[in-house]
């Protein structure tokens, strides 16, 4: 989180306070425990606190320093029970609060966080952090009204944060302002003209908006200052004309990894390397250094293939008792859900609706996630009501589309639950799907499972599975559009789409990329181009890369016109 390393140092040396142990033996255990932790030697600290732990050792610093400790560790869970722990001691101490709020909403525990985050500000109303925190799981919780209160009110109290100008950026980004957006984002960058990440969140606000050429010279301007900033190069690598852009071609080309410190860092080098011999056609090499890349990001991002198919499984047998899934309810169309893989059309497909004008494109928003936590325990009764609420928050167009991808596992709550709703389902070439989720080097937390070929075989292989259960069940209500056939043919398919979703016809659907509207996923730069199917069959440009996914496919006799054969059904 960005900030935050003055605050972790200091976490990291919480002192010593008048403790009364109850021998010598653990007050030297203690001491030893302390000492480790703060040389760094977190695991050795770790051990020493367990067996405090299990000695019935109860003090408010134990339990703080013990969950710091797990918490370097990466041990949340720990953490968390520990931090709750010196709550119960001390409740009128903000560092375990503030701390609870930010690991819950690492965690996507947004509504645990809240509560938390919001006492922290109460114990100790002037520490930035502790708003920054609130702001973020406000975002989070898709209540853009309160976020922006909150964020005005930290601006007054730390006029010398460009953070709460940033953030205030990024809010207004979210709910289509993209003129209140532009200022607050400049207003950032006069706090901190210096600054590698405003600059580069206005350079990627940008790029979003269709302003290309202004974003290159904010990120020209970001190297100029900081030679080592990976996502500036990799940014560039999505943007840049190899023929006409020789100079930040030649220099992601001549960089060395060795040069960058972090993990991160160096997988963003050879993702920004792999696109451009990608452009520059040199499939081979760009499928070597991409394989390094992905390889690379699996060791910082392991797969969360078993936990997403857990999740939609879990989903899926919940609801399959219960009969009032059954029977699909479309009063009059309001709400257009578009779900399938990243990477499968999605964006282009919003963008051409989005052509509308009383269309408002929510891109990909978890509004839908917070309406069925909300509504649960009226089993969804009023699950309508709470989701048009939350939309209003972002737009009062008639119509508003949700891009959220993994709303294909909500498919019997939309239809069922909300009244006003259709499902649009793209898919694509398998093998063109993986290879460009593989290319695409997500940021965020849900699609670790693209760094691996196999794992997104099998993810494609199983969203078959469950969108044939889907189908028999909700035939009506879900329009199964192929990419391929779009670009091809984008006309003809163009107005089959809009016939079923009821819009009246306009040739302004056939130009998606004069859009208006803005794009901020990783199809942002192709979706401001106009359709073109240059990426069909592009999978062949990596024969021998795809080799293992063919073979997969072919084992379990999944045939790669799947989806087109169940969409003929």
């Amino acid at each position: 989180m960005k900030g935050f390393q003055n605050s972790n140092k200091n976490n990291q040396n919480i002192k010593k306070r008048n403790i009364s142990f109850r021998t010598n033996e653990n007050l030297n255990l203690y001491h030893k425990a302390f000492e480790s932790q703060n040389n760094g030697d977190f695991v050795q600290a770790a051990k020493t606190y367990r067996i405090l732990f299990q000695k019935d050792f109860r003090t408010e610093e134990f339990f703080l320093n013990y969950a710091i400790v797990c918490q370097y560790l990466k041990d949340t869970n720990s953490s968390i029970i520990l931090f709750k722990k010196a709550i119960e001691v001390n409740s009128k101490n903000f560092i375990p609060f503030f701390k609870m709020g930010f690991i819950l909403n690492n965690k996507g525990r947004f509504y645990e966080a809240y509560p938390f985050a919001k006492k922290a500000i109460e114990l100790e109303p002037n520490l930035w952090q502790s708003y920054h925190n609130l702001i973020k799981i406000l975002i989070n919780l898709n209540r853009p009204k309160e976020a922006i209160d909150i964020t005005m009110t930290a601006k007054k109290l730390f006029s010398k944060n460009h953070l709460f100008s940033e953030l205030l950026g990024e809010i207004f980004k979210s709910t289509g302002n993209f003129e209140e957006a532009n200022k607050f984002f400049k207003i950032s960058i006069s706090l901190a003209p210096d600054n590698d990440e405003a600059l580069y969140s206005f350079a990627n606000f940008l790029i979003g908006i269709g302003s290309k050429k202004d974003s290159i010279k904010f990120l020209k301007k970001i190297l100029d200052k900081n030679p080592n900033h990976s996502m500036s190069y990799y940014l560039f690598s999505t943007i840049i004309n190899v023929e006409n852009d020789q100079d930040i071609k030649n220099k992601i080309i001549d960089l060395k990894i060795k040069d960058f410190k972090t993990n991160k860092d160096r997988f963003n080098i050879l993702f920004s390397k792999s696109h451009v011999y990608h452009n520059l056609k040199e499939f081979k090499k760009s499928s070597e250094i991409l394989k390094q890349a992905n390889d690379l990001k699996l060791l910082e991002e392991p797969s969360n293939l078993k936990d997403i198919i857990k999740i939609s499984e879990s989903i899926k047998n919940k609801i399959h008792l219960d009969k009032s899934f059954n029977n699909p309810e479309l009063k009059y169309i309001r709400d257009i859900f578009i779900v399938g893989l990243p990477r499968s059309g999605s964006t282009l497909v919003e963008s051409i609706i989005g052509m509308n004008k009383d269309v408002h494109n929510l891109g990909e928003n978890s509004i839908l996630r917070n309406a069925l936590v909300e509504s649960e325990k009226s089993n969804f009764s009023n699950v309508d009501e709470i989701y048009f609420n939350y939309s209003q928050n972002f737009s009062k167009k008639k119509y508003i589309t949700n891009k959220m991808l993994s709303n294909y596992m909500h498919i019997p709550h939309i239809l069922s639950k909300l009244k006003h709703s259709k499902v649009i389902y793209t898919y694509r070439n398998p093998l063109d799907n993986l290879l460009s989720m593989y290319r695409a080097k997500f940021t965020g937390k849900g699609n670790e499972y693209s760094s691996s070929l196999i794992d997104s075989a099998e993810y494609y292989k199983y969203q078959f599975q469950i969108m044939s259960f889907y189908n028999e069940k909700y035939k009506n209500y879900i329009y199964f559009l192929s990419y391929d056939k779009l670009v091809s043919n984008p006309e003809q398919e163009i107005k089959k789409l809009i016939s079923w979703l009821g819009f009246k016809w306009d040739d302004s659907y056939l130009h998606p990329n004069k859009s208006q509207q803005g794009f901020f996923t990783a199809s942002n730069v192709q979706v401001r181009s106009p359709i073109n199917s240059k990426s069909v069959g592009g999978w062949k440009n990596y024969n021998e890369l795809m080799q293992e996914p063919k073979n997969f496919f072919k084992k379990n006799n999944f045939s790669l016109t799947s989806f087109d054969n169940l969409n003929q059904s």
